[in-house]
């Protein structure tokens, strides 16, 4: 007998990206917390829609199969996660300042597996960060990507953080 493969979109609390993960063969719990593979390495997603037996054409990051549903371990990752990118959020705001770009972090999303710090902000106009970039990678030791959001995306990013439901099958306000 042929295994169908079943689908679902989760989003990354603190990210504004949707992410297609495949259930495997794990059992599907709507909105439940779980760890799925990103392009920054493993992280706490929710899953923010119901089954569906065929990929979808919509645009997301893939994800591949589901890791499982999260542990006590990985909540207390998370937690220390949480306070290193608080820590990071205002260091990186005042070497910002210091060298007077016009730009404005979000929200850093430190993943719960890997050693990659992403880096959310928004600006008017084109940043040359190329120097904070240069300076923030050799502080930190670890991989630092910059990305640009929309103050829309901006949004969507603090009602996924405080997990408000607003449209069904999602976590936007």
């Amino acid at each position: 007998m042929k295994n169908i493969k079943k689908y679902f979109f989760a989003r990354i609390l603190a990210d504004t990206n949707l992410y297609l993960v495949e259930l495997g063969n794990n059992e599907f719990h709507y909105g439940a917390e779980i760890i799925i593979n990103t392009e920054f390495g493993k992280d706490i997603a929710v899953i923010s829609s119901f089954l569906m037996d065929k990929k979808p054409t919509q645009k997301a990051y893939e994800s591949r199969v589901m890791s499982g549903y999260i542990t006590e371990k990985d909540k207390e990752v998370l937690a220390i996660n949480s306070k290193r990118s608080q820590v990071l959020k205002s260091t990186i705001s005042e070497t910002i300042k210091r060298r007077e770009l016009k730009m404005s972090i979000t929200h850093i999303l430190v993943p719960l597996y890997g050693n990659t710090v992403v880096v959310y902000y928004v600006a008017k106009e084109r940043v040359d960060f190329r120097q904070l970039l240069i300076e923030l990678k050799s502080n930190l030791k670890e991989k630092v990507i910059m990305r640009q959001i929309s103050n829309k995306e901006r949004s969507k990013s603090f009602a996924i953080d405080c997990r408000i439901p607003f449209e069904k099958n999602t976590w936007t306000r």
